[in-house]
């Protein structure tokens, strides 16, 4: 016997067995295709590589039973069209090389093919220099055609029965209603990543969602979040060297119950990248609600050849070179936007006579009140741009209730939640001074030490001793289970120095070194700052404003309430009729 030589073709494989190709395609096609949103996905990206300005998509049955995409992209000849639907049959690589810095939202050949395996498909399409168009019908049969017929310029593929091949996938499907959910979160995505597009989506013969294609991403914000994120957004410009970063972010008085208003786009395709999310969250630390979530859409540009794509086959995760890079990058350009958002509105009911056919309160203008996140829509565009630099020219008006300031603005009147301003202020300087490592938080005796009972399950151990010094506590064991503490936080009155001790050993928790500072900042500054129903000398008010104008990052306290409203003069003329 020759070495090396190959008896492959003569040996009994046994129980091993080549797969017809049919059940080949089908297994193929269930990696591609998971649902009706995943379908619409490939055939939306296949038009915006086409270089489609309008994207018409219409479902049925959440797009079981139908979906259909039209664009007005470069089109395919008689040829391309029936070469489309072969497996692993691209016009967008040519060779392995290529797969290095893939420009292109589609790249693997495997989506048409998938989705025949597993539905019924009829496509037309026209290029743009031809003068007929031609259709082809491909499904788990073949394929028929092509022929002629009639069509505009670009393509039109209408799916049909998806699954209807595969009644455990099919069965395995949610509610209509869920799947025409995910498949608008499909052509918002598309709409975001791409504003110059003109997109409308149509359920059941209803349009649920319609982009204008003005290019500006605030027009297709405001189309898929509504007018509220437009009012509260802020632009995101932080250009760089390798990372790039633009798009806009909303400030924290515009949150979701749900991550879904985090949409990133990674040289230009939309990825679920878990660190790119917790680089956009990061940039909020301190300024979000409990359960609340950003909203943003963010495009960040970097060298093809930093990132690998052909990573899944639904190629929503990637893999980066620089991973951290990025992470900075992002999370730094978000904070700086967010240091630039300004404070929430308040609105006023318009009391006005109304004639007939003028819309009832509630409805524009002034009578929305107080929307669900803190902005009011205007007639005129945009809100015009409040911001805390000026807060230390304020002139205080007055305290009510023993809970919130009055102060005059050069704009109109501001109220302050004095709790949440004062935490603000006392968190930004903690937290700097936790960061910067100094011991010095700073420590003032206490008259008399304080003996605390450490809490169950809490051991007090070097590690503890450490955090709590850093932070300005000085304690030590007094006994087997009590703490005996000589100093605490310098600024924190005395009388809380207990409560913020056995907040600070309750609530520890293991995690990143950036969220163990920002706890432990945010917990000194409520038990340090001025209580909610504690009164405030008109000098004490003034110190207040004046540190709040240094103050960076954002109008929120630590737990993300709003320290500031403002109630603008050209509204309270209207209220009182002046206007």
């Amino acid at each position: 016997m020759t070495m090396g030589t190959s008896h492959q073709g003569t040996l009994d494989p046994g129980r091993i067995r080549r797969l017809p190709p049919e059940v080949a395609e089908l297994i193929a096609a269930g990696e591609v295709v998971e649902r009706p949103a995943s379908v619409l996905k490939e055939l939306i990206e296949n038009s915006l590589d086409a270089g489609a300005t309008v994207l018409t998509v219409d479902i049925e049955g959440g797009g079981i039973d139908l979906i259909r995409v039209s664009d007005d992209g470069w089109g395919m000849t008689e040829g391309e069209l029936a070469a489309a639907f072969e497996r692993h049959a691209t016009s967008k690589l040519a060779s392995a090389e290529d797969l290095a810095s893939i420009a292109t939202l589609g790249f693997r050949g495997e989506a048409l093919a998938s989705i025949a395996a597993v539905a019924e498909v009829v496509a037309i399409s026209r290029e743009r220099t031809a003068t007929r168009a031609y259709e082809v019908k491909v499904g788990p049969w073949g394929m028929r055609g092509p022929t002629v017929t009639a069509g505009p310029v670009g393509t039109t593929i209408t799916v049909r029965q998806l699954f209807q091949t595969l009644p455990a996938r099919r069965a395995f499907l949610r509610s209509p209603r869920s799947e025409a959910a995910a498949c608008i979160r499909v052509v918002a995505d598309a709409a975001l990543g791409r504003p110059r597009v003109r997109c409308q989506l149509r359920s059941q013969g209803r349009t649920v969602l319609s982009t204008p294609g003005s290019g500006d991403l605030l027009d297709a914000l405001a189309a898929v979040f509504g007018e509220g994120a437009r009012v509260a957004a802020v632009e995101v410009e932080a250009p760089g060297d390798e990372v790039s970063v633009a798009g806009a972010i909303c400030g924290p008085s515009h949150t979701l119950a749900t991550r879904q208003g985090m949409v990133v786009f990674l040289n230009g395709r939309r990825v679920q990248q878990r660190s790119l999310v917790a680089a956009v969250e990061a940039a909020y630390r301190g300024m979000l609600e409990v359960d609340r979530h950003p909203l943003a859409v963010l495009q960040i540009s970097c060298d093809p050849l930093a990132v690998d794509v052909n990573v899944h086959p639904t190629k929503r995760e990637v893999r980066l070179r620089n991973e951290g890079a990025v992470f900075d990058s992002l999370q730094r350009a978000c904070w700086q936007a967010l240091h630039r958002a300004g404070p929430a509105h308040i609105g006023l009911e318009d009391t006005r006579p109304r004639g007939r056919g003028e819309p009832p309160p509630g409805s524009a203008g002034l009578s929305e009140g107080l929307w669900e996140d803190g902005s009011l829509p205007s007639r005129d565009g945009p809100e015009p741009h409040w911001a805390l630099e000026g807060a230390g020219s304020w002139r205080p008006l007055g305290q009510a209730h023993n809970r919130y300031l009055v102060v005059e603005t050069p704009r109109g009147l501001a109220i302050l939640d004095q709790h949440a301003a004062h935490e603000k202020v006392l968190y930004e300087r903690y937290l700097d001074d936790l960061a910067a490592g100094r011991p010095g938080v700073n420590s003032q005796g206490l008259v008399e030490p304080l003996l605390v009972e450490l809490p169950a399950g809490c051991d007090f151990d070097p590690e503890i001793e450490l955090e709590l010094s850093r932070a300005g506590f000085e304690v030590g064991l007094f006994g087997e289970r009590v703490l005996r503490c000589t100093a605490a936080p310098a600024g924190m009155p005395a009388s809380r120095a207990e409560d913020a001790l056995l907040d600070a050993l309750t609530r520890r928790e293991a995690g990143p070194a950036q969220g163990e500072l920002h706890r432990m900042a945010a917990l000194l500054a409520c038990h340090s700052a001025v209580r909610f129903g504690d009164p405030l000398s008109p000098e004490e008010t003034r110190a207040l404003l004046a540190s709040l104008s240094r103050t960076k990052g954002g109008i929120t306290c630590p737990h993300g309430r709003p320290a500031v409203l403002v109630m603008e003069e050209r509204l309270l003329l209207a209220a009182f009729h002046r206007q």
